[in-house]
């Protein structure tokens, strides 16, 4: 119950039950008040038929039995005073009124009282209203009326059911009438109602610990998945979210778990990338140190006389500017890498044709090769000119490191060869060299940034050369492979797919 949401939703589901609750007992209410009112009336309506056909066949066998055949029901009819029931119909007259259950009255067609029940309203009365005589007029015409016309002279809400007494010939001789307080009939309904209410309260009770109860199972995937997002705040991403619900919540849970991958996923990554921070710091702080220093202890020398022979001054000038280089080279390279790596840097995207790009970096390498006496090749069994979408001095740069690189490797008076081929839609150029193959291991990080080779006899290099080669291709989507072995020696392989 700590849980403000499970609070919510019982507060939901009890308001909801209780104003169903209400709307019910209210329709109820109205309907079964009606519906009592119909079902009472209908019970008059039979009790009035009952008592109206009895009467009937009692004045038919009084007409047999009586010697003075002038002593009619019409006659009897012609004055209430004159009137004489002996024994036996004051008897008959009781049992219909108990009958009745309810005030009964009969009446002629005058609206004179021959007979009251023992009702509340015995009281005599010189003439009824307009529409209360209106009733009787409507039951000597042979119909059975329900009215509450009678309501103002008896002195409140009543219900009244009049029926005809007919003779064996259908001759209307009377009228029953049958009054029934409204207010009878509604404490009859008030059973009802309590009966009602407390059902609605039970009802409400077990929907309450209902709610309870499927609140705290609607919330406890979500507080399963609270619990875990609350891991995942705090970079734990170790355990997995498990959810057996096969709907929206279920695909919440799935997302989250995707989710948890992504954050792990990137959190590798960040502490990949800040470590590789520190290790290219280092790394970068120990390049420079070493050539810096070597400059600093030149100039010191240099400065304090302590190197005076015009042959040492001239080898410790040429010691300053070698070191220069290398440190200019160093920072060039730095700059070039930070910018390729950076996502904001843009290259352009032209149409290139690969064959001139591979003469170009060709000849801006001739000089170098000459000096090992290496001998450049390149076989291009192309028919005509392939051209591919970059940018030309980016994809030169890529090319001109490759070969460098080869032919720095490679031994003397050997070639580096380099060769174009199409295959499965995709140009592949390769630059192979002879020279000392690379291990396995060092093959998955010979594009590391700083990483060199181990042998004692290539110390020169920055050891950014295949980094910056990497972040070229990766920017034009070409895919950057080496392949090295001792008895073929080690091969590049550019591939780039074509359109």
């Amino acid at each position: 119950m700590k849980s403000k949401l499970t609070k919510k939703l019982i507060l939901y589901f009890s308001l909801t039950l209780l104003l169903f609750s209400v709307v019910i007992g209210l329709a109820f209410r109205f309907l079964f008040s009606k519906q009592t009112v119909t079902i009472h009336t209908e019970e008059m309506t039979r009790r009035a038929s009952v008592i109206a056909e009895n009467l009937g066949e009692y004045f038919s066998e009084q007409d047999t039995t009586e010697e003075d055949d002038s002593s009619s029901m019409h006659g009897m009819m012609g004055s209430n005073s004159s009137m004489r029931m002996g024994m036996h119909y004051s008897s008959f007259i009781q049992f219909m009124d108990q009958l009745a259950m309810d005030d009964l009255w009969i009446v002629d067609e005058h609206a004179q009282t021959i007979t009251v029940g023992h009702g509340m309203h015995e009281k005599q009365y010189n003439e009824l209203p307009d529409d209360a005589q209106e009733v009787i007029k409507q039951v000597y015409t042979g119909k059975t009326t329900t009215s509450n016309a009678f309501s103002h002279f008896i002195g409140e809400p009543t219900v009244t059911v009049g029926e005809p007494i007919k003779n064996e010939q259908g001759d209307v001789l009377g009228v029953v009438l049958i009054h029934s307080a409204v207010s009878s009939v509604h404490k009859e309904e008030k059973n009802g109602y309590v009966l009602l209410w407390i059902s609605i309260l039970i009802a409400w009770i077990i929907g309450l610990l209902l709610s309870v109860i499927l609140s705290r199972k609607f919330i406890a995937p979500i507080n399963r998945m609270r619990s875990f997002t609350d891991e995942l705040v705090v970079e734990n991403y170790e355990d997995s979210l498990t959810l057996l619900e096969n709907d929206e919540i279920g695909q919440l849970g799935e997302k989250l778990n995707v989710l948890k991958e992504r954050l792990s996923a990137a959190k590798n990554q960040r502490e990949n990338r800040e470590q590789a921070q520190k290790d290219f710091l280092s790394t970068v702080s120990h390049e420079l140190r070493t050539p810096v220093t070597v400059i600093r202890g030149s100039l010191e020398s240099l400065a304090d006389g302590l190197v005076s022979q015009p042959e040492k001054v001239t080898e410790y000038h040429q010691q300053l500017l070698s070191e220069a280089i290398v440190l200019e080279r160093l920072i060039n390279d730095l700059l070039e890498l930070s910018r390729l790596e950076n996502p904001e840097f843009s290259i352009t995207i032209e149409s290139v044709t690969i064959n001139d790009v591979l003469s170009d970096s060709l000849r801006s390498l001739r000089l170098k090769a000459a000096e090992k006496e290496q001998v450049l090749t390149i076989e291009t069994p192309l028919n005509e000119p392939v051209i591919i979408q970059g940018d030309y001095g980016r994809i030169r740069q890529l090319f001109v490191i490759l070969i460098e690189n080869a032919l720095k490797f490679a031994p003397h008076q050997t070639a580096v060869a380099i060769n174009t081929t199409i295959k499965n839609g995709s140009l592949i150029v390769s630059v192979h060299n002879s020279g000392t193959a690379i291990p396995p291991k060092e093959q998955a990080q010979i594009f590391a940034r700083f990483h060199r080779s181990p042998s004692k006899d290539q110390l020169d290099g920055t050891g950014l050369g295949l980094a910056i080669a990497k972040e070229i291709a990766d920017r034009h989507h070409f895919d950057l492979r080496v392949e090295s072995t001792k008895e073929a020696g080690t091969t590049f392989f550019v591939i780039i797919p074509l359109e």
